[in-house]
């Protein structure tokens, strides 16, 4: 069994994500796994009423859209931005593909980089402020002992900030490196070496990307599956070591179908800002719908309960994950099987059941 992962009753399917799961592509290819935890049937009976809204100093909400691949690629970009547009969303969260743009270590590639900045600025045109979720330094780095690595990352990230840090709202660097290692994408041991390091490149990216005139705050999300006292437990002990070094904590949020850990949602958030006192954005909330996970029903049920209830506390900002399901068959992921399903429209472009509820609940306010 591999980290993170629990046996669970009855259906039993794995939310997997790789490293960097960025829509049309993995921008990172590692593995974060997580398996499925499920509500006892008193737990499903009622869900939670929603708690009286607190005002947001900026009402951020929107979605998760994979960076398009190529040209032809864009014309679904395009569209999934007009949708997010067209239901009032405000927020973005997407990537663009590291190798693309930086081929190699001191090589930069000013096409690809024109091609993305276009994509950007269409999203930035229809009124969408931009979460841009980075790696460190792409595969060609993940051989790199620390220092070299350090010195990679600090190049790559300083190229993406002067080609990109006008577009960008909030750099969010690495995705789910408490459970990914944040360079080898291997299961991460959470361990002091492994947090002090992790905290190491969380400082220097927030140096290259936070300073100075144009500067940017960052984020990186914590993995949020499966939600129990256990997770938060783990949060606090990433956090106690990482928090100095991001400007926004970052979170994963998956309650899945369990009405009780729905309705502890606010409670949880509510105790991460009291214990640090920084602002908090929901990178990812969302539930995976087919054959061997859930239900368009169950999608259309639960995920509006939790936005209610994470849209009750004071947020930067909130991402669901994601609007269209899965990525491209030729982004370079081996078996997408398990990454598909968690949109509100299906990959040809109709949508799920659930749509217009989750919609209403993501409208900003």
């Amino acid at each position: 069994m591999k980290d993170g992962e629990v046996e669970t009753p009855a259906r039993s399917p794995k939310i997997t994500r790789r490293g960097l799961l960025i829509g049309s592509a993995a921008a990172v290819v590692g593995v974060g796994v997580g398996a499925a935890v499920f509500a006892s049937a008193s737990s499903r009976d009622q869900l939670p009423e929603s708690r009286e809204q607190s005002p947001l100093p900026r009402d951020r909400v929107g979605a998760h859209v994979g960076a398009p691949v190529d040209e032809e690629d864009a014309v679904r970009w395009r569209t999934d931005i007009d949708t997010l547009a067209g239901s009032g969303q405000n927020l973005l969260r997407t990537a663009v593909y590291p190798w693309l743009v930086a081929p190699a270590l001191n090589s930069w590639d000013d096409r690809a980089t024109a091609f993305y900045r276009e994509t950007l600025a269409y999203a930035r045109d229809k009124g969408m402020e931009i979460n841009l979720v980075v790696p460190g330094a792409p595969d060609w780095g993940q051989d790199f002992g620390f220092d070299e690595y350090v010195e990679a990352c600090t190049w790559f990230w300083t190229k993406m900030r002067e080609n990109f840090g006008d577009q960008v709202e909030l750099w969010q660097v690495y995705n789910e490196a408490d459970h990914a290692h944040y360079q080898l994408f291997t299961p991460a041991t959470r361990d002091a070496e492994y947090l002090g390091e992790f905290a190491e490149m969380l400082g220097t990216a927030q140096r290259v990307f936070g300073v100075g005139d144009g500067g940017r705050p960052i984020t990186t999300n914590l993995t949020g599956w499966p939600m129990n006292d256990e997770r938060e437990q783990e949060w606090y002990l990433v956090l106690d070591a990482i928090a100095a070094q991001v400007d926004v904590l970052g979170f994963s949020v998956y309650p899945a179908d369990n009405s009780d850990e729905i309705g502890r949602l606010a409670e949880r958030m509510q105790r991460v800002q009291e214990r640090y006192g920084k602002p908090i954005f929901v990178a990812e909330t969302g539930l995976q719908t087919g054959p061997d996970t859930w239900t368009e029903e169950d999608q259309k049920q639960y995920v509006p309960a939790a936005i209610e209830q994470l849209r009750s506390v004071g947020l930067w900002g909130l991402s669901l994950y994601e609007l269209r399901d899965a990525e491209p068959p030729d982004a370079g992921v081996e078996d997408l099987t398990p990454l598909a399903g968690f949109g509100i429209i299906r990959r040809d472009g109709s949508r799920k059941s659930g749509f217009d509820d989750i919609m209403h609940a993501l409208a900003p306010r």
